[in-house]
């Protein structure tokens, strides 16, 4: 006896489910940790000044006259402001049809490039590109952390700071070297003696696996996960395990 199988019938419904997966990583872990501020000009500065090196001698004679200490500038840093932008175009017969996943394709395209420029600009904010003010035929771009460190950093035997924003930190000539625990340790030392409170540790996925599977970093970086798998937390350290670069550097 025939049967009439669905290979040979017409018109059977497609089984399309009314969502979209998104399958990229969409972290930002250093930019969502530095805050923000506002800008009122293409370039954007600001000042930092620094305290006078410990007198040991700081002794005074009881009734003497008061001498007058010697005084310091500030000193005027600046950055340039980089235009960030993804321009879509739809159809409006595309904004009309039925569509699965989303009422609305702008909306949804709109939604997808703010986070495809959130994580250009995390790139750029990490990356060793230096700033430029550009002009009518060029745009302008913005130093990236790796030309501002210019002390407090472990570059190898041959490599060179950046500096400033303008000057573009050069990598060492050397083999790549083990990230170690001695090469982290001395890093966090000189940014605490020179007066800072370092508390995340940005590493590539590859670092992360070394940080998480060797126990010489336990002194540093507790073994405990945090609720979101990519972090791990102790009251002075955090590991974070970055998404969007093949290389680790400490900052």
């Amino acid at each position: 006896m025939a049967v009439f199988s669905n290979h040979a019938a017409v018109g059977s419904r497609e089984d399309l489910q009314d969502v979209i997966y998104s399958i990229s990583p969409t972290d930002t872990p250093f930019m969502n940790s530095i805050g923000q501020g506002k800008a009122s000009n293409t370039l954007h500065e600001w000042q930092t000044d620094a305290l006078a090196s410990v007198n040991m001698s700081n002794a005074a004679i009881e009734g003497a006259d008061a001498s007058t200490a010697t005084l310091s500038a500030t000193t005027r840093l600046n950055n340039q402001c980089q235009i960030l932008q993804k321009t879509i175009s739809v159809s409006r017969t595309l904004e009309a049809v039925d569509k699965a996943g989303r009422k609305s394709e702008q909306a949804y395209q709109l939604a997808k490039a703010s986070k495809e420029i959130k994580r250009d600009l995390e790139a750029i904010l990490l990356s060793n590109q230096i700033k430029d003010a550009g002009s009518a035929a060029e745009a302008r771009t913005m130093g990236g952390i790796q030309t501002w460190i210019n002390t407090n950093g472990d570059f190898g035997s041959a490599g060179v700071a950046g500096s400033l924003g303008s000057t573009a930190r050069t990598d060492s000539s050397e083999a790549e070297r083990a990230f170690t625990e001695t090469i982290l340790k001395t890093v966090v030392k000189e940014v605490y003696e020179s007066g800072g409170d370092p508390s995340m540790l940005l590493v590539s996925p590859g670092q992360k696996q070394v940080v998480s599977a060797s126990g010489e970093y336990n002194s540093i970086v507790e073994p405990k996960y945090h609720r979101h798998p990519r972090y791990r937390r102790c009251p002075r350290q955090k590991a974070v395990d970055h998404p969007n670069h093949k290389t680790s550097r400490l900052w």
